[in-house]
């Protein structure tokens, strides 16, 4: 049974809990393909406005050939909100089953979770995807979240 459907029809499907060195040994039907990172900073969550999708979302994105999940986290998380987190905890898998979109047709993939701690918020800089960042307590009205990014906090 799916743990989440959003409104645009995105299932997640599952949350995996393993080691972070099983990544590469634990076979998946299915390709890992991106990486998202739920960061805290004085008990809030760190959250981006995606320019693209018009909501507030985790950091996060594809990982890139030759690169790791936590690479890609830490890379994603530098270049969407400005900001560099000391310690990082690999929380576990994803699945979910996407629509069709801008990262190919309906397909179903794997996602990383991370999580890490913010001591110190940096100043933002706009940049080709996020055009805002937020510290969200977890009930604020903040305007449309990712209803999966939103779900992905209760496993982070």
């Amino acid at each position: 049974m799916a743990i989440l459907t959003d409104a645009a029809g995105n299932v997640f499907l599952e949350f995996i809990t393993i080691e972070e060195d099983r990544i590469g040994t634990v076979p998946l039907d299915a390709p890992l393909t991106h990486a998202l990172i739920a960061v805290k900073c004085r008990g809030t969550y760190l959250l981006l406005f995606n320019k693209w999708r018009s909501c507030w979302e985790l950091p996060g994105g594809v990982i890139e050939p030759g690169e790791t999940p936590r690479q890609c986290v830490l890379r994603e998380l530098q270049e969407e909100t400005n900001q560099a987190v000391g310690e990082v905890e690999f929380k576990g898998l994803m699945k979910l089953r996407l629509q069709p979109g801008y990262h190919g047709p309906l397909r179903v993939e794997y996602g990383a979770l991370f999580a890490g701690q913010l001591e110190h918020l940096e100043e933002f800089i706009e940049n080709e995807e996020a055009n805002a960042i937020v510290l969200w307590d977890g009930c604020s009205e903040i305007g449309r979240i990712a209803e999966i990014d939103k779900k992905l906090l209760e496993f982070a």
